[in-house]
């Protein structure tokens, strides 16, 4: 009996062995080949160049920084090795004690804090293996593991793990890891930083100090204290630093220069390419960026808004972004939209529409919120060139006089307006000229009210505002939100006498080879007459040299130029959009969550600085021309501003002036000035 038994027995474990071994060749063979473990190479790199070829982005699935591992600092060796794989050296790429001591951990702490997979076990996963949770998966990991340790020493295996593990927030590698969260090389990193980076591949989402410091410092002090466990630091050396708050100093700029720039041109690829395409394919994508231009476009907007906030102008009364963000680290997820002071710009080249500058807010990797292109706002006065632009080509001419005086508007819900200018007084009889000069906000609504509401929103909508521009009074004064790049392309259609371009980003896209695949040329169209957009140019103009622009002049901007100051009800939006012959730009400043920003917060005091020394630098050492002559089809006239009309010689030589007009408008030769009359003492 004994020997049937014990002949049953050897059978049944030959035969066990047999199956085992015929399973173990049937996945072995279905594995691939650990020949050559290397770090997958990195797919083809997309890159972004600026009109000067200066690299501004790249972009990709997977970037490392490959280190060595005498590189790394002790710390963070025990650190992994503590929290991850406490027998690497002794096991042979399975650690049975390991799984089922995690299993009781994890049952005992009510959550996953430790992993039943040693370090050989993730890296046969990482490089050769899907994700699934299934008990085929776990074999085929098994026996790659144990090749895996066949194969390479126990100091390769660890080297090539630390460089190719997932440590979240974009980072592959420890190398990367190093400076998306510390700005470091992995030699610079202390013992608290060790340690948080140590726990991060057990779940590097949940893990990581941009989405939660909480969940961070829990997970950091626990790899401390699987740090104590194995005699890699004293207790005392793990309470001390347990003590201290989760600090981390991500690079400000990702390598990337003009990032919301970058984000938008990413944006516009999206619409042609997949995103595997985008991120793998190695696509040179050359741009209109200006880096010059946009350094200095950065620059004014910074230094500037750090002045507003420093109450300086006028008594700032809210949170500074240092208050909010502090000076040296985050504390927060990244932030969609901002509690501190905000701006924007963009610079576009008139004849082209390239893109020269793109600014969407103070700091792209705190808020991606591309203000240049999503924010919509109401543009305050800086609407009314399309007011003024509907009457004149209308027939109406600019030395037009409109009384500036209260009036009453009855409202659809039964309320009425009243409307006020921004001094609070009313000056009689205004020409339209000294209505766009001075934004006097009752000449701009009753010349509205003459062409009428729908007319200039037609206006609005044929220069390249495609918001929505209900037809009511109020328009006239900016009430009607807009996107900045749509208000500062419209613009264009000034010194460009007519004809508007469309914003262009990007002029070619070649593949890796450099072959071109696409290019994109200028879209312009003629929307005005040459002879209309001539003399709403003057009129601009005028606004720069004697109006509410004129500060650009005293802070040292000479060239010639027209523009438009804006600004909202209570000071919640500041707007200055100007051009030269050569540049078009728009500049606005306000809060995400519309509040006042200070007292008298005029687009003269907070938008037209930045624009004026922008303009400035941008220019310099470029060269620049004058804006062109004027078309056929007008005529000028000395006229007297009081009443409109023909000036005489009894007109004061301050109310005289030249006009232009198309011809067909002027004031006939009996037209004269009807204010100024010869005294009763004149011969």
């Amino acid at each position: 009996m004994f020997k049937v038994v014990a002949l049953v027995v050897v059978s049944t474990v030959f035969f066990g062995m047999g199956m085992c071994y015929q399973l173990f060749k049937f996945y072995k063979s279905e594995l691939p080949s650990i020949a050559k473990m290397e770090l997958d190479p990195p797919n083809l790199v997309t890159r972004i160049f600026s009109a000067d070829s200066v690299l501004l982005a790249e972009l990709y699935t997977e970037r490392r920084i490959p280190v060595s591992l005498d590189q790394l600092p002790d710390n963070l060796k025990s650190a992994l090795l503590s929290v991850e794989d406490r027998k690497f050296y002794s096991h042979w790429g399975i650690d049975l004690w390991g799984i089922t001591r995690a299993f009781v951990v994890n049952q005992v702490s009510g959550k996953i804090v430790q992993g039943g997979s040693t370090i050989t076990q993730q890296l046969a996963r990482e490089l050769f293996l899907n994700r699934e949770k299934t008990y085929t998966r776990k074999i085929r990991e098994a026996i790659l593991s144990w090749e895996i340790e066949r194969t390479y020493t126990k100091d390769e295996i660890l080297e090539r793990y630390f460089n190719q593990i997932y440590f979240g927030s974009g980072a592959w590698g420890i190398g990367e890891a190093a400076q998306t969260y510390f700005s470091k090389k992995v030699g610079e990193l202390d013992l608290a930083e060790c340690s948080l980076l140590a726990g991060l591949p057990n779940a590097p989402s949940r893990n990581s100090p941009i989405i939660s410091q909480e969940n961070a410092l829990e997970r950091r002090n626990w790899v401390l204290t699987c740090m104590e466990e194995t005699g890699a630091i004293s207790a005392a050396v793990a309470d001390s630093v347990k003590k201290l708050p989760v600090k981390i100093k991500p690079r400000s700029n990702r390598g990337w220069i003009a990032p919301y720039f970058v984000e938008y041109v990413k944006s516009l690829l999206l619409k042609d390419y997949s995103e595997e395409d985008l991120f793998r394919s190695g696509l040179q994508v050359y741009t209109t960026l200006n880096v010059r231009m946009q350094k200095a476009a950065e620059k004014n907007i910074a230094e500037y808004l750090q002045t507003i906030e420093s109450g300086q102008l006028r008594s700032f009364s809210h949170r500074t972004r240092r208050q909010i963000i502090g000076a040296d680290s985050l504390s927060a997820a990244e932030m969609a939209q901002t509690e501190y002071l905000q701006a924007a710009l963009i610079a576009l080249e008139p004849k082209t529409g390239y893109i020269r500058a793109m600014v969407g807010g103070r700091n792209f990797w705190e808020s991606k919120f591309n203000r240049a292109v999503q924010a919509l706002r109401q543009p305050g006065s800086a609407f009314k060139p399309f007011v003024y632009t509907a009457a004149i080509d209308n027939g109406i001419p600019a030395c037009q006089v409109v009384e500036d005086s209260p009036i009453s508007i009855d409202q659809a819900d039964g309320t009425v307006w009243r409307p006020s200018n921004y001094t609070g007084d009313f000056r009689g009889a205004v020409t339209m000229r000294s209505g766009m000069v001075s934004s006097i906000n009752l000449v701009a609504i009753k010349t509205l009210m003459t062409v009428g509401a729908e007319t200039v929103a037609a206006y609005a909508r044929r220069m390249g505002i495609t918001t929505r521009i209900p037809p009511v009074e109020s328009i006239a004064v900016g009430s009607a939100d807009v996107y900045p790049i749509e208000l500062v392309a419209a613009y264009t259609v000034f010194p460009n006498l007519g004809v508007r371009v469309e914003p262009l980003a990007i002029t070619e896209i070649r593949d890796q080879q450099g072959s071109l695949l696409h290019s994109f040329q200028t879209s312009r169209e003629e929307v005005l007459s040459p002879q209309t957009t001539y003399i709403v140019l003057s009129m601009m103009r005028d606004v720069v040299d004697y109006g509410t622009g004129i500060g650009s002049r005293a802070l040292g901007f000479t060239l010639p130029a027209g523009g438009k100051t804006g600004t909202t009800n209570n000071y919640t939006d500041a707007w200055f959009v100007g051009y030269t012959p050569d540049l078009t730009c728009g500049v606005w400043v306000g809060f995400d969550q519309p509040q006042r920003i200070i007292n008298q917060g005029t687009g003269s005091v907070l938008a037209l600085p930045i624009w004026a020394n922008f303009m400035k630098e941008a220019l310099q050492g470029t060269e620049t021309h004058e804006f062109p002559d004027a078309p056929d089809g007008l005529t000028s006239r000395l006229v007297c501003k009081s009443s409109g009309l023909l000036s005489t010689q009894f007109c004061p030589p301050e109310s005289v002036y030249t006009e232009i007009f198309k011809v067909g408008t002027e004031p006939s030769d009996y037209e004269e000035c009807y204010v100024h009359k010869p005294s009763i003492y004149s011969h």
